[in-house]
């Protein structure tokens, strides 16, 4: 199978944005958004003088709210204090939705295009950038022959294995359905987090996988680019129905046909079971536990955040509990309360603790579908695994 790889050095890097006299970051753009004060409020600005309404939404609050307008035509809103962390968030404007113009630090995905911001203090540690070893990320491209489209998948290394001899076990991480393969490291922070448990000497080091997980991208610019590597392979996207498989069983396909071959051919794995683990959230949720339980001889830990296989997709686990106890180390679900989820997460936990599967089920009081808990989650996964 060919493929590309690209590697990128983790790295700490500070842009301070100056105008030509030497303002502050933004001023030379107008307005300064966001802006992070010493009490841990965020203020979200946006200039746009012959706008009717404007409105700032995002995983800081869980209410819509109205910015105001200055005599100058700048909109803005001031939040209460925030929890030390990292925010996602995005205006509307006479019903435009779209990220802050003047703030670089954005996250674009497969189907969202979100803006950034970071309170940093005590409480975020764990998923900050700190002084201590870092791992690796890689980036590796490929051809998926099934549907003829070019795929990436970004791999981390910890710290350490460029050095060394010894095999590492995996983690697949499936992302959800408007993210894609880089949304677990650019939001998601999955590289600092590891590396920051490693440092504290509370995870085993392990190698991070993480696909794309939809069967092509939901970026329409994209799309033409899409079209002519298929036709150029001979795949005609109209005779299998338009996109072709997607969901679960393409992901499935794909994983096991093309990615795991190709991280155990390129890196240093320990090939067994035992030493390989599949977690998502949402979508990539649903996609890990139902792919991860129908296949013991290829995962033994299988976590799911905020989205669940469904009981009917699982009978062969389900058919012979005392095996499926014995095949699996782990299998973890877990959901915010106020997460539209939560239901499927808890019909999935009364069906396996019916059926007598061993499992751990975690409800999380009051947060949502967003990273905001799967960060938190993710911190608290990396230690259960691969333990003997």
């Amino acid at each position: 199978m060919a493929h590309l790889s690209r590697t990128v050095t983790i790295a700490a890097v500070t842009i301070f944005l100056l105008g030509a006299s030497g303002n502050a970051p933004g001023q030379g753009r107008g307005v300064l958004s966001p802006e992070v004060t010493a009490d841990r409020r965020i203020t979200f600005r946006l200039q746009a003088p012959n706008a009717k309404s404007v409105q700032v939404l995002g995983d800081f609050t869980a209410k819509t709210h109205d910015l105001t307008r200055d005599d100058k035509g700048v909109w803005s809103y001031t939040s209460e204090p925030l929890k030390p962390g990292s925010y996602q968030y995005w205006f509307v404007m006479d019903g435009l939705t779209m990220p802050d113009p003047v703030n670089t630090y954005v996250r674009p995905a497969s189907g969202v295009y979100k803006s950034q911001v970071d309170i940093p203090g005590e409480g975020a540690e764990w998923m900050a950038f700190r002084d201590v070893p870092h791992g690796t990320l890689h980036e590796h491209w490929y051809v998926n022959k099934d549907n003829g489209t070019a795929r990436r998948v970004v791999v981390y290394t910890p710290p350490g294995y460029g050095a060394g001899t010894r095999s590492y076990p995996v983690v697949y991480l499936l992302h959800g359905a408007d993210d894609f393969e880089r949304g677990w490291t650019q939001t998601g922070r999955a590289n600092w987090i590891m590396d920051n448990l490693l440092a504290d000497g509370k995870a085993r080091p392990a190698l991070i996988v993480m696909p794309f997980g939809h069967e092509v991208s939901g970026s329409t610019g994209k799309l033409s680019e899409v079209r002519a590597l298929q036709a150029s392979l001979g795949v005609d996207p109209a005779a299998r129905g338009g996109r072709g498989p997607g969901g679960t069983s393409f992901m499935e396909r794909d994983l096991l046909g093309n990615v795991i071959p190709l991280v155990e051919k390129e890196y240093r794995v320990v090939k067994d079971a035992n030493h390989r683990a599949i977690i998502g959230y949402s979508m990539g949720g649903m996609q890990a536990s139902t792919i991860g339980l129908n296949h013991p001889e290829v995962f033994a830990h299988v976590a799911a955040m905020s989205g669940n296989a469904r009981e009917a997709a699982l009978t062969k686990a389900l058919a012979d509990p005392e095996k499926t106890n014995q095949d699996f180390k782990l299998i973890w679900l877990g959901c915010g309360t106020d997460d539209t989820a939560v239901n499927g997460g808890r019909a999935l936990d009364k069906v396996l603790t019916g059926k007598g599967v061993r499992h751990e089920w975690v409800e999380s009081p009051g947060y949502r579908h967003d990273y905001q808990i799967w960060r938190i989650y993710l911190r608290d996964l990396f230690p259960k695994l691969f333990r003997d």
